[in-house]
């Protein structure tokens, strides 16, 4: 309740939060208390959401005294102080940080990456690729490296040499890889590079890049990721799967490490036999339950495959689905782990609308894709600011090479000292007219150190943290000066700043008050009770008995006046037959006993027996209207109290303030 409470106040303020624009002519048209109201501001004010052109005489009346209202209060708020409660400030930074955020990413960039999403999302693609590994921070010597060891691998590959056999053997992604025997033999055969089936959102942004920009069959260039530089080799591209459950016949290899190489042949020939087999019979009418039995043992039925994408497993597996539609069985296909026979139960294929675009962009928040839009708003500021790395051609170091001689392994477990960095004081960048020095950045490095790392070249991590020491420094720049840069914002921030301070304020004058204020709440309840009186009420007895036997006594005893007690102790002498409860009804309240009871004759009908259900009622007291409880209706007693003591403050605001308005100019703005 209090938060909606809040929500609209803050909406009603943003109807009347101050536009100031200067004019020629702009006389003080309100004067309250110690504030001056020029007709600029009530004109700015006004038409922020109302139109001026169809506002009637009583429309800007009624919308004055709403602003005198809200502006002597905010008045208030100022004379006590409230912007200074830790709360309310944490709060307030806490809204600002949420309004901040769209203005601190680049828009067009953000719209982009969900249109370049939109339409990834509609393709699968197989690729293959070969990794060589370095971080991201790595040395210039370290990237070169790699970079040039990927390279020669790429022009072995263009000069003929297959791309699996590479990965097999010079990838540092280790599931390209066979993996051997103590004996030397091959044990489990890797993957050559192949990765199989995905669609946007599965691999790191920067792979799937260059995967979907690579044409089919086509070998990339180096693509740099957070990994490393990959070739990505694309295989095949194919319409969106979606996603499937199925049922499948498995077949499976023998996988015994004991069997020959002649003995492992003809497994295989077995194995491929069996599911042709299968497939004929399933073509001449036998179901898949059947033929499963049939191949798989009397007791076995398909296994059931739970929901999955494209990228849940194998390729050459997925390969056999695409196409197929609820109901329709596959034809054998053949994976690392034996032959399959696949029914789909469920196909829910990728539909294009604003709930996928809806969901795309929640995606999009979660993943690092998100972190582009970033990028480009930090090198937009950057070069709106003249940023500038300062280079000293004839040092031996550049300014950030300086740390990686005063910067060792404590940073690694957060007990670096800067004072190890006290004798550099060289610039290292200027940003908006400011020079940052090595001093600047030794306090964030301070600041910023690292727990429980190790392994780590010290020298990338340097290079990491001066990364994001550049962003933080551009950022914070712009983040500082949103509400110059965008009068909109420092609107809308205002407009947070008085909604929640007059928010506190009115919890401590209204809201607080009337829920805690014990004895002001019943001063107030017992002037106004006889304006929440019970209507008619009756009070009765009503029975319950177990047959129509006892239905009959009871009611012959209820028609004589037998009192209840004597009732119960006869009927219930030898077993239990009859029981009692006393009740107090209102119409409407009961449909049950609104059966029994003809409410326009309840003085003369005493007793009312019902023998289908063996329910008997008899009627003690018609209960004339009275006072209901405070406990009952205090939620409706603190809501009207509540307005009592807006009521109240409003009138207080109006006598200890002064109060002047031109009516005749504000007014004149209609004609």
């Amino acid at each position: 309740m209090k938060r909606m409470i809040k929500n609209s106040l803050i909406g009603l303020i943003s109807v009347i939060v101050l536009q100031v624009s200067a004019q020629t002519a702009d006389p003080v048209v309100m004067k309250l208390g110690k504030e001056d109201v020029k007709l600029s501001d009530f004109i700015n004010t006004y038409s922020k959401n109302n139109d001026l052109k169809k506002a009637s005489e009583q429309d800007i009346r009624d919308y004055i005294d709403l602003y005198i209202n809200f502006r002597l209060k905010y008045a208030e708020v100022e004379d006590l102080h409230l912007d200074t409660i830790i709360a309310l400030q944490e709060e307030l930074a806490s809204y600002r940080r949420q309004a901040a955020e769209k203005y601190l990413n680049d828009k067009e960039a953000g719209d982009q990456l969900v249109e370049e999403a939109m339409e990834r999302i509609q393709w699968d693609l197989r690729v293959s690729h070969i990794l060589k590994r370095v971080l991201p921070d790595a040395l210039p010597k370290d990237t070169l490296e790699a970079y040039n060891a990927i390279m020669k691998i790429r022009n072995r590959i263009l000069k003929g040499e297959a791309f699996a056999d590479i990965a097999s053997t010079e990838s540092d992604d280790k599931s390209a890889h066979d993996k051997k025997s103590a004996g030397g033999e091959i044990a489990q055969k890797g993957n050559g590079g192949d990765l199989g089936y995905f669609t946007v959102f599965d691999l790191v942004y920067d792979f799937e890049t260059g995967a979907y920009n690579t044409p089919v069959k086509g070998l990339s260039m180096p693509v740099r990721s957070e990994f490393g530089y990959h070739l990505i080799f694309v295989q095949d591209k194919r319409p969106a799967l979606g996603k499937l459950k199925a049922s499948q016949l498995l077949i499976s290899f023998n996988k015994s490490p004991n069997l020959t190489p002649s003995e492992k042949a003809q497994d295989a020939a077995n194995v491929e036999k069996k599911i042709k087999d299968a497939y004929t019979d399933i073509q001449q009418g036998m179901t898949l339950e059947e033929v499963t039995k049939k191949y798989a043992g009397e007791k076995e039925t398909p296994v059931a495959l739970a929901l999955f994408g494209c990228n849940r497993y194998e390729g050459d597996f997925i390969k056999g689905l695409y196409g197929l539609k609820a109901g329709d069985i596959s034809q054998p296909i053949q994976s690392s782990f034996g032959w399959h026979i696949v029914r789909i139960e469920e196909c829910s294929p990728v539909v294009i609308n604003d709930e996928t675009r809806s969901s795309v962009k929640n995606r999009i928040l979660r993943d690092r894709r998100s972190f582009k839009s970033k990028e480009v708003f930090i090198e937009r500021v950057k070069k709106e600011n003249n940023f500038k790395e300062i280079i000293d051609k004839k040092a031996k170091t550049t300014p950030l090479e300086d740390f990686y001689t005063v910067v060792d392994t404590s940073i690694l477990n957060d007990t670096w000292l800067l004072s190890q960095a006290e004798g550099l004081n060289r610039t290292m960048f200027s940003f908006a007219g400011k020079d940052y020095t090595q001093q600047d950045f030794a306090k964030y490095l301070y600041e910023n150190q690292f727990k429980d790392i190790a392994g780590v070249d010290i020298a990338v991590l340097i290079n990491y943290t001066y990364r994001n020491f550049i962003d933080n420094v551009v950022v914070t720049y712009e983040d500082e000066n949103l509400e110059k840069k965008y009068p909109e914002f420092a609107d809308l921030m205002k407009e947070y700043r008085e909604g929640i301070l007059l928010y506190e304020l009115s919890e401590i004058k209204v809201w607080r008050k009337a829920e805690t204020d014990t004895v002001a709440l019943e001063n107030y309840y017992q002037t106004v009770k006889q304006n929440h009186l019970y209507p008619v009420r009756l009070q009765a007895e009503y029975y319950k008995s177990v047959d129509n036997a006892t239905t009959a006594k009871t009611a012959s005893m209820l028609k004589k006046n037998v009192s209840a007690d004597k009732i119960m102790g006869k009927m219930n002498k030898k077993s239990i037959t009859l029981v009692l409860d006393t009740v107090i009804y209102r119409q409407g309240e009961n449909k049950q006993f609104d059966a029994f009871v003809d409410w326009t004759q309840t003085a003369s009908q005493k007793v009312f027996v019902d023998n289908a259900e063996n329910e008997l009622v008899r009627i003690q007291a018609v209960l004339l209207p009275s006072p209901q409880p405070l406990d009952e209706i205090k939620g409706v007693i603190v809501s009207d109290f509540q307005t009592i003591l807006e009521n109240e403050w409003i009138e207080s605001l109006h006598k200890n303030n002064t109060i002047w308005v031109d009516y005749d100019t504000i007014l004149s703005l209609i004609k």
